[in-house]
């Protein structure tokens, strides 16, 4: 996985139309992060590829329409769920 240096990116579009840009490690492909282009900095980090995960609490949960049933027993307090991105 990439510690330093510069991910590489590819940009794709999402099921609204909106253009998302995907970084992964240019050497052996994990998947880093996404963001929208153009907007002020939010990404959705792809918590496997953080040192310090457990130090993050989520605020959002994507993708909810399609989320595994042992997912709602997760607690969460306060995290919005979208049913899509």
């Amino acid at each position: 996985m990439l510690k330093k240096g510069k991910p590489k990116t590819f940009i794709k579009s999402a099921d609204s139309g909106n253009r998302i840009v995907h970084a992964f490690c240019p050497d052996c492909g994990t998947p880093i992060y996404s963001a929208v282009p153009g907007e002020p900095p939010g990404y959705s980090l792809r918590v496997g590829t953080l040192d310090r995960c457990a130090e993050l609490v989520p605020s959002r949960q994507i993708w909810w329409r399609s989320a595994l049933p042992w997912t709602s027993e997760l607690n969460l307090p306060g995290a919005e769920r979208l049913d899509r991105q």
